[in-house]
């Protein structure tokens, strides 16, 4: 299986990657809501895709760090809403962020972060005691296990 057949666009705005058997949305939150999103932005996205059932299904959340790795793969070539390369398939819809926002660190106010331009993952420290997830602001992708 070539990389580029990874992924199925299952023709209802959702995307399932072959191997994982991961649904993601084919939209993140820049493309949906025109934003850059906190962690606490990201949670009542999905909350939201939940409680409207989106694709008819009612269990979207954020990836877990090894969910968010899963997208990545720099052999493929997409366009975030700047016109630069992004290496997530182009099954995903162009024009999102640059980088995905994924599930908190257990027992810490702080989350992953992956860029998708250049396949780094890190956990930004956040301003003042607050912690990073309050203060980033990056876009965020849904996904489901089916």
């Amino acid at each position: 299986m070539t990389n580029q057949n990874l992924f199925i666009d299952n023709e209802d705005g959702t995307v399932t990657h072959s191997q994982t058997g991961l649904m993601w949305k084919q939209t993140d939150t820049m493309n949906d809501l025109k934003k850059w999103v906190n962690y606490q932005d990201s949670l009542d996205y999905t909350r939201q895709l939940r409680e409207d059932k989106f694709a008819g299904y009612s269990n979207w959340r954020l990836p877990t760090h090894s969910e968010i790795q899963s997208i990545y793969d720099e052999s493929f070539s997409n366009k975030d809403l700047y016109e630069k390369e992004i290496h997530i398939s182009e099954i995903f819809k162009a024009g999102g962020g640059f980088s995905m926002i994924c599930q908190g660190i257990p027992g810490r106010t702080r989350t992953w972060v992956l860029n998708i331009r250049d396949g780094s993952l890190n956990s930004p420290e956040g301003a003042g005691h607050i912690g990073a997830i309050w203060t980033i602001s990056e876009s965020a992708r849904a996904v489901r296990t089916q």
